[in-house]
This record gives structure tokens, sequence and C-alpha cells, in this order.
């Protein structure tokens, strides 16, 4: 039997000094190893020496600093070279010579094989995030396909298939510990399915803790000769009780007898080591997104609505079957049908017919803390409870599913956990159900889209509301499958819709939900809807009345004809052929018309409040409201009243502005001027004092859907600094033009210039045209919060 003391130092030692393959070279690593030099070996030793191996190997630093630090600065990589570099040359040796040390190519592939495994594994630890869209990226990206730190295919893939390396494998990891070993019950159909094990394995793909092999079974197994997928822990991690613990029961845990499960990988057996589950041909699901982003141009922003709804129907499909299976068989339970590591790397593609299949169910004890190393993107995917090891996660696939719908929207991994800026512009009711989706506090997950009458949650309930989020959002777009946002010169084309499209779109949302008579979860959205659209029509009616009246009465100062035939049928039915009824008695007794002189001025400041007004309001107001809130919490509630107040004002009021100097007297172009300038400063000022608000109670009750930092909010910053220079401008626009209106100043041609520019080049190009989208987002993100503090405030 091999001595009971042996340790890694000597093995480490004789397989750094492997410099051939004769007999007298490889002497040194038999010796570490007690391997016999010729001759047949008894079943006792053969059954010692193994348990010596598994101790040695168990014995592997699992990261790099612990390795270097016990065996030399550098050691791990210089070992993995100079192993790589004598199982590349072994195979170029003549038979003889392989098959003198076919036995220590085994144990030493198997050796490198792990070491390869270790170096993986924590590179993935590492792996902060994957290349961005677009950019090409490279082509190693962890257990999502490819590798990090070493050619695969050339050196694992080799190692695995070499029947060496099979024999040590399948006696180090053989659940038949000892010469006599007699099954128990727990562990009989562990043996029964590793002696059905045929011994051509091949390499598949490593994972966070493991390597993952294929293989196939000598003879018919459940009526079939399958390939399966054999999951081998890498044994430094197995010293980890907890991690071996859960692999030994993972059969048992998450095994099923359930047949036609579509979604639900069927597992075997399992050992303390190991787990052999069905294998399935395909790809990972990070693999597809990434195969799908492949081309886009880097930093565009889009939003894929087509592709949300095809792998969020299959997700919630596989979430589904898994609820159900635990309903079905409590006993068995799945944990109370909760994935716990529901990450793409997690979720195999079916080449077959494209559904999704669930793998390696369970904690993932990477992200406990129990194995050492940062965690990665994967990470994010995880809900916290699940990293911070707390005993209750039956929501924790909630949070899952909502950062895998993120990644599905938007085609690109990261790291942030928060909703990206991209549902706030395009698409904010599915950035409401995001947000109902991904708080860190579990109890506070579905406090919008959830049954009020009921604790639990049904993921096939939960899929018909987000189809019918999706489809709001498709009635809104006009049924566009993709979403961009337009940056740069492309954005200039927004410039041309002075109401930026909003009335049109909440139109279409309105009828979406009458029609399909669904309304946002509990219903309680809809009389909102019915305001939103109210207001945003009066909005364009508004616009469209001011625009038409500035308008004809600048033609009218210039004697000018449309041939307006409307404009004819006034004068008829008024009996004035030369002004029109009704309105022209406003007109105060010292305004003539016409008389373009006196009236330009007014007429050009007009002009540019009518066209700057609306696009304001309904870039920045349009299809929002602070009521959303509710009643219930407290001075919070009270602001979005005064908030809804100034917002509604804007609507109308600084049209109407206009209408009074065009119909009324066109004198007070100044002081009405210095009026709409204060109005847009109280609005701007009251909207930010209230999105502050949201952000400061949604952090005092801890609220995780806004970002910690303040920089991270889109649009806030540059929200902050509306309030300042639309004051600065109010207070400008007063003095000037109270001096200007009681005649102490005489520039007036000059001045209506510079307003009306300001109000053109600063306000609806620079601001409301450019500005105003990243804006909107900072605002539409402390409206969806309120909704939520108001859910929390009713409790």
């Amino acid at each position: 039997m091999a001595p009971q003391g042996a340790t890694l130092d000597p093995v480490l030692a004789a397989l750094r000094d492997l410099t051939g393959y004769s007999e007298d070279r490889t002497a040194s690593l038999r010796s570490a190893l007690s391997l016999p030099p010729s001759g047949p070996e008894n079943a006792r030793r053969r059954a010692g020496r193994l348990v010596a191996w598994q101790r040695v190997l168990r014995d592997i630093p699992v990261d790099e600093r612990s390795f270097d630090t016990r065996f030399g600065l550098g050691s791990r990589t210089a070992t993995i070279a100079h192993l790589t570099a004598w199982c590349t040359r072994y195979r170029e040796q003549s038979e003889a010579l392989q098959e003198a040390c076919a036995d220590v190519f085994g144990f030493t592939g198997f050796f490198l094989l792990t070491l390869i495994g270790l170096a993986e594994s924590e590179a993935q630890r590492s792996r902060v995030s994957t290349a961005a869209p677009g950019d090409g990226g490279d082509t190693a990206h962890g257990a999502d396909g490819g590798t990090l730190t070493h050619d695969c295919p050339a050196v694992c893939g080799v190692l695995a298939a070499n029947e060496e390396v099979g024999r040590v494998v399948s006696a180090v990891y053989s659940p038949e510990a000892a010469a006599g070993y007699r099954p128990g019950p727990d562990t009989a159909q562990a043996v029964l399915e590793w002696r059905a094990m045929a011994p051509n394995l091949r390499f598949h793909r490593h994972g966070s803790t493991s390597v993952i092999l294929r293989g196939s079974t000598v003879g018919p197994v459940h009526g079939a000769r399958p390939d399966f997928a054999l999951k081998l822990i890498l044994y430094p991690f197995t010293r980890i009780e907890t991690l071996a613990r859960a692999t030994r029961e993972y059969a048992r845990t998450y095994g099923s007898a359930a047949q036609g499960l579509r979604h639900l990988v069927r597992v075997w057996a399992s050992s303390d080591d190991w787990i052999m589950m069905e294998f399935i041909e395909g790809s990972t699901l990070a693999e597809t997104v990434r195969a799908e982003a492949a081309g886009r141009p880097a930093g565009e922003l889009r939003l894929s609505l087509d592709r949300l709804r095809e792998h969020g129907l299959k997700l919630f499909d596989a979430l589904a079957e898994l609820q159900q299976a635990a309903a079905d068989n409590p006993l068995h339970g799945r944990l109370g049908g909760v994935h716990a590591d529901l990450s793409p790397s997690n979720i195999i593609v079916s080449t077959t017919d494209g559904t999704f299949r669930l793998v390696d169910l369970g904690r993932n004890y990477l992200y406990t803390h129990t194995i050492t190393g940062t965690t990665g993107v994967a990470s994010s995917y995880i809900a916290p409870e699940v990293r911070a090891g707390d005993g209750d996660i039956r929501r924790a696939d909630l949070y899952s599913l909502g950062r895998l719908l993120m990644l599905f929207g938007t085609g690109a991994e990261s790291t942030e956990r928060v909703v990206p800026d991209i549902f706030y512009m395009r698409a904010p009711q599915l950035a409401r159900f995001l947000e109902d989706l991904v708080d860190a506090v579990p109890q506070r997950r579905l406090l919008i889209f959830s049954d009020p009458a009921r604790r639990d949650f049904s993921y096939v309930q939960l899929k018909e509301r987000f189809l019918a989020e999706l489809e709001l959002v498709r009635a809104a777009e006009r049924d566009s499958g993709e979403l961009r946002v337009q940056t740069g010169w492309r954005a200039l084309r927004e410039l041309a819709r002075p109401l930026a499209g909003d009335p049109g779109r909440e139109w279409r949302l309105w009828r979406s939900r009458r029609r399909s008579g669904t309304p946002s979860a509990t219903g309680s959205r809809q009389p909102l809807a019915t305001w939103l659209l109210g207001w945003s029509l009066l909005s364009a009616l508004v616009w469209a009345l001011t625009n038409f009246a500035v308008l004809t009465w600048l033609a009218r100062d210039l004697n000018l004809s449309w041939d307006n035939r409307l404009i004819e049928l006034t004068q008829h039915l008024g009996g004035n052929r030369d002004g029109l009824p009704i309105v022209d008695s406003w007109r105060h007794a010292d305004y003539a018309v016409p008389d373009w002189r006196a009236n330009l001025p007014a007429r050009m400041v007009g002009l540019s409040y009518a066209i700057a007004a609306p696009k304001y309001y309904q870039m920045l107001f349009s299809g929002l409201t602070p009521l959303a809130i509710g009643r219930r919490a407290g001075s919070l509630s009270r602001l979005a009243l005064t908030t809804e107040t100034i917002m509604r004002i804007m609507a109308v009021v600084p049209c109407g502005l206009v209408l009074a100097i065009t119909l009324v007297e066109p004198r007070w172009w100044p002081i009405n001027s210095a009026i709409g300038q204060i109005l847009t400063w109280l609005a701007n000022a009251v909207t930010l004092a209230y999105v502050r608000a949201v952000i400061a109670r949604s952090r005092r009750l801890g609220l995780t859907t806004v970002p910690e930092d303040d920089s991270k909010i889109t649009g806030l910053a540059a929200f902050t600094q509306w309030s300042p220079t639309s004051m600065f401008y109010a207070v400008a626009v007063l003095s000037v033009g109270t001096l200007l209106y009681l005649g102490l100043l005489h520039d007036v041609y000059v001045y209506a210039l510079a307003v009306t520019s300001t109000n053109l080049i600063l306000f609806y190009v620079i601001k409301c045209g450019l500005g105003g989208p990243l804006v909107r987002v900072a605002i539409v993100r402390a409206c969806l919060t309120a909704e939520r503090i108001g859910r929390l405030s009713s409790r």
C-alpha cells in the first residue's frame, strides 16, 4: 500500500523532473506514485494507491497565489507549461516508449487536466465582464464555450480522450473506494451507473469548479444507449464539505422520474465528486447571445423586442416546468422549484428544438465565498440571498429571471444590477416589469405584478403579464421589433418632430390596453393611462391651434393669401371680408393688423415658444405621472401632487401666453416671455425636487432598483443643471422684458431675436431635442420608483 504520509510535495517535485519517457526518466515519479514497475497488482494495494492519489490531488492549492506561495513564484504556470510540453511530446514517441510509461502518462495527464481546470476556474472567477458587443472580442469566454487560459482542444481534448487518462479518471472518481466495498442504498445507483460507463470519455467544457466530460454507456441504459455529461468536481474542491455534500445529494435532490420534461435535464446519479446527467446537444445561452450580438456596432444602444420575446418565453416555460415538477413531487422537491444558479452558462439551448434546458441546479458555492476569489460576471445573475448563503431562497429565480430578460433585450452582459437605461428610454412598461423582479430584497419582488390575495407566485401567470407589457411596447412603437436610441447626428432627425411622437404613442397605448382587456397588473394603471392620454392630446391640440394662429396672423401682417377656404368661410359667415369675427374683437385698440413692423417681434417670439413649449412637455412629461405613488407616502405624496400640477400646467399655459400676445396684445410679449420662463424654471425645480425626494426615500427604504451613486443615474446630473440655467434665463428675461415693456429700452428687434434664437437653439435643439431623452430617463426612473414606494407605504 502507498505510504499514508504521501503528500503533494514529492509528487510535484517528480513531475517537474520529468524530462523523458524511459524507465530511468520516470522512475522518480513512479516511486512517488507507488506505481508497480511491472506485473499484476492486487486489489488491496491498488485501492491504497488510489486513496493516496486522491489525498495528493486534494492537497493542490486551488488558487495561483497559494500555489506559488507554497512552491515558488510562478510555479503553477511553469508546471502547467512543463507538463503540457511533456504530454504533447508523449504522442511523438515510439510505441514501445509509450507503452512503457503509459501508466505514468495517465496520472500526469490527469494531474495536468486538474491544474488547467483550477487555472480556468480562477480565471472565470476573476473575469469581471465579457467583451462588448461588436468589438470582436477574443475567443475565450470560460464556461461560456471557449477558455481563458489555454488551447483547450489541443490540450484538454487530447488528454481526456487518451485511454490511460480515462482509466485514471475512472479509478480516482469511482464510488467504489476500496476492495470489498458494498454500496449502500444511497450510492447503489451511482455505482451502477459508473460500472455501465464506457471508457472512451471526451472533453466537453470547463465549469466554475469542475471539468465536464462527455461519455456513453457500455450497453443500453434507461431503454437506450444515450450519451451523458459527467461533471467531475476538481479534486482540490472536494475537500470543501458543503460542496461535497451538495454533489453527493444532487441526484436525490434534483433527479426526477417525471416523463416528458422538455426543459429539465434528467440526472442519472451523483457521488461525492461527480454528477452524471443527460447530455444535451447544444450551446450555452451565453454563447447564443454572444453569437447574436456578433457584428453589431460597438456602443450602439438597441433593444430587441423580438429576441426578448423569443428567449423570454422559453425561459418562462422552463421555470414553469421546474415549478410544476416540484409541485407534482414535493418529496423529491427540486428545492421547492428553485434553480438558485440561473445564469447564461447554466442554460443549454438545445440544437434539436431550440428549447432552454436548465442544468446545474442548486447553489454554486463559488458565489457564497466557500471558494475564494472574485465571482465575475456570472454572479450578477444570482440573487443576493443565494450569494449571502441565506436559507430562504424561494424568490431567488425571480431576480435571475429579471437579469436574464435584461440580457435578452440588450444582447450584452453587464455586471450592473439595475435596469439598463434603454428600457427607460424606449420601453418604460418593460422597465417597470423588470424593476419588480430585480430588487435585492426578496420580499420586494413582485410588489406590482402580483396577486394581493396570494403569497406565492406562478411563472405561468407572470409570463402572461410579461407578454401584456411587451405587447404594450410593441403597440406604442408600431410593432417595431428593434428599438434604437439615436445619438449624435442621428438624433437630429427627432428635431423634425416637435411633439416627439408622444400623442400617437399614448393613443396606441390606451387603445391597446382597452382592446386587450388585460390592464397592467391589478388594473390600477388604466385610469392614469386615460388621464395621460387626455393631456397629451390636449397639448397637441393647443400646439396646433397656437402655431396656426401665429402663422395666420403673420400672413395677415404681410398681406399674404393662402387661398385658405376656412378663413374665407369664417369671414363670409362673419360678414367681414377684411377681418375675422369674434377674435378680432379681442384686440386692444392699439393693436393694428396688418402691421408687420410693429408685430414682427411678437410673431417671432410667439412662434419660437409655440414650437419649443410643446416639445418640452411632450419630451419630458408626456406619458408620466408622479401620481402613481398613491396617497399614503406622506410628504412625498403631497410633493407628487404639486409636481403633477406644474407638469400639466406646462401642457397648455405656455401656448396660452403665445395666444394672448397673438390675439389680444402683441406688446405683452416681453412680459409673457418672462412668465413662460418663470414657469419653465418652476417646472424644472419642482420636478427635480420630486426626483431627488424619490431617490432619497428609496434609499432610506433600501430599494435597490435605483443606483446607489447619483452619478450612475442617467440624466440626473444634466437635469440638475437645467434649474439654475432656466432661473438665470428667467431673471434676465424678466429684467430686460420689463424695461422693454416700460419703454426704458428700445432695442426691441435685437432682444426679440435673442429670445427667439435662445428658444429654438438652446431649448428646442440642445435641451429638449438632444438632452431631453436622457433627462427623461431620470424622471421615468423616479416615477416608477415612486410607484414601488407607494406600494410599500400601503402595506
